[in-house]
């Protein structure tokens, strides 16, 4: 199956929210973009994926913190998750709860529960004026 076409990615607000995106340093994180590598199967190699995720652990602060360690990761580290297909993600579970505990009800309440590496970001985030909040939002609820 193939990725479903992003509806809303030529919105003027949209675009703006992901120019803030990148300017907030979350791009550092939900890395957009990647290109598979080589692979017995071809039809696998060299594909271009944009999951907005670098699929790595990172100290998200005490804020989210479990105080549960797994295996080698603290209970202040989360593996970034990707936010493709996030503009799916109430339709198929009947809600919006986000982050590994649902505590946030949404994206900007998973931006501001962001600590640890992610710190400066969030701060960025808070800075914005409350129209550039909202195209940022709209942005990520777009991937």
């Amino acid at each position: 199956l193939a990725v479903p076409v992003r509806t809303d990615a030529d919105d003027p607000e949209v675009l703006h929210g992901k120019v803030l995106f990148h300017d907030a340093g979350c791009a550092d994180c939900h890395t957009p973009r990647h290109v598979t590598s080589e692979h017995k199967l071809a039809a696998l190699e060299h594909q271009e994926i944009r999951p907005y995720s670098d699929l790595l652990l990172h100290d998200l602060g005490e804020g989210l913190s479990d105080e549960r360690p797994s295996y080698s990761a603290e209970g202040t580290e989360w593996r970034t998750p990707p936010l493709w297909g996030l503009r799916f993600y109430s339709d198929v579970n009947q809600h919006n709860r986000l982050l590994h505990d649902g505590r946030a009800r949404g994206v900007a309440e998973a931006i501001l529960w962001h600590g640890g590496e992610s710190k400066n970001a969030k701060l960025a985030f808070e800075a914005m004026s409350r129209a550039d909040r909202k195209a940022l939002v709209r942005f990520v609820e777009s991937l």
